[in-house]
């Protein structure tokens, strides 16, 4: 679950997602970066809890930026892998550039990738790069993941947010286009379908699965067929959500996942213990 999700400190965000069963996080850089707390202390409080740190996130305005611009994009990007050594993190998500002045260059934003995932490649880290569905350039699956293609460096990998595919119309059927093992991380919302502009309706209506109108049985299901065995991991941004207890907003996630998990697969499955999704 990222801590995103649930209201509260980051201490009671952890405690919570733990309590509620899940074995790993995705950290919010800003929810670090209030939380006084420094990223050993954060570390060391996963572990008492037996809980990972699966991502760290987001870095922006990563790629599509000019020559010049990128020496400081890498200098950034040092520092939160620097960050990311402190956590115990071997996974950061990149997300597409939303700026507009970012370049449509497909080939320039390839290379700035591979020169990032070359960095953390340095250090034993991977990318995950997302296509915000309000991308400038990139802002489809289909996108990113021809965007990776181009990079083709083994140290970046395509990440699926199911609010963000569905948002641009996306559906299980592109995950089957994929080729088997292309995704590196799976991002679980749901959401109900609404008329208005995407970061609006992402930042305030995602849900847990079930409580929308997304296929997400049908998707997850394509995602676990192309050979994905990575986690299953809820980033809901809701500030309903953040309004109610820690402890049972991260309990509520984690039954709306159980149920999900029950739809799409069965007990034979890699994936059908419940604590192996975060």
């Amino acid at each position: 679950m990222a801590t995103v999700s649930i209201g509260g400190g980051l201490e009671e965000k952890i405690s919570a997602i733990a309590a509620a069963g899940f074995h790993s996080i995705e950290l919010l850089d800003d929810d670090l970066r209030r939380s006084g707390m420094t990223p050993e202390e954060c570390a060391h409080r996963c572990a008492d809890l037996g809980l990972t740190i699966e991502l760290y996130q987001p870095f922006r305005r990563a790629e599509g930026v000019p020559p010049g611009e990128f020496r400081e994009v890498l200098s950034r990007f040092h520092g939160e892998l620097d960050v990311m050594r402190r956590l115990s993190a071997e996974s950061i998500l990149v997300v597409s550039n939303t700026d507009t002045d970012a370049d449509g260059n497909r080939d320039l934003s390839a290379a700035q990738l591979a020169i990032l995932a070359a960095a953390a490649a340095e250090h034993g880290m991977m990318i995950m790069f997302e296509a915000l569905a309000w991308g400038t350039h990139i802002s489809r699956t289909a996108d990113a993941w021809d965007t990776i293609q181009r990079a083709s460096h083994p140290n970046l990998a395509l990440v699926v947010d199911t609010f963000h595919m569905n948002a641009r119309g996306e559906d299980a059927g592109t995950l089957a286009e994929l080729p088997p093992y292309a995704i590196g991380f799976l991002q679980v919302a749901d959401a109900p379908r609404l008329p208005m502009d995407l970061l609006t309706w992402s930042r305030n209506h995602r849900c847990f699965p079930g409580e929308g109108e997304f296929d997400l049985p049908a998707q997850v299901a394509a995602a676990i067929s192309s050979g994905y065995r990575g986690p299953l991991s809820l980033e809901i941004f809701n500030p309903g959500y953040r309004e109610r207890p820690a402890d049972d907003a991260a309990k509520a996630g984690a039954d709306a996942l159980r149920r999900l998990i029950a739809e799409v697969t069965d007990a034979s499955r890699p994936v059908a213990s419940v604590g192996d999704h975060r």
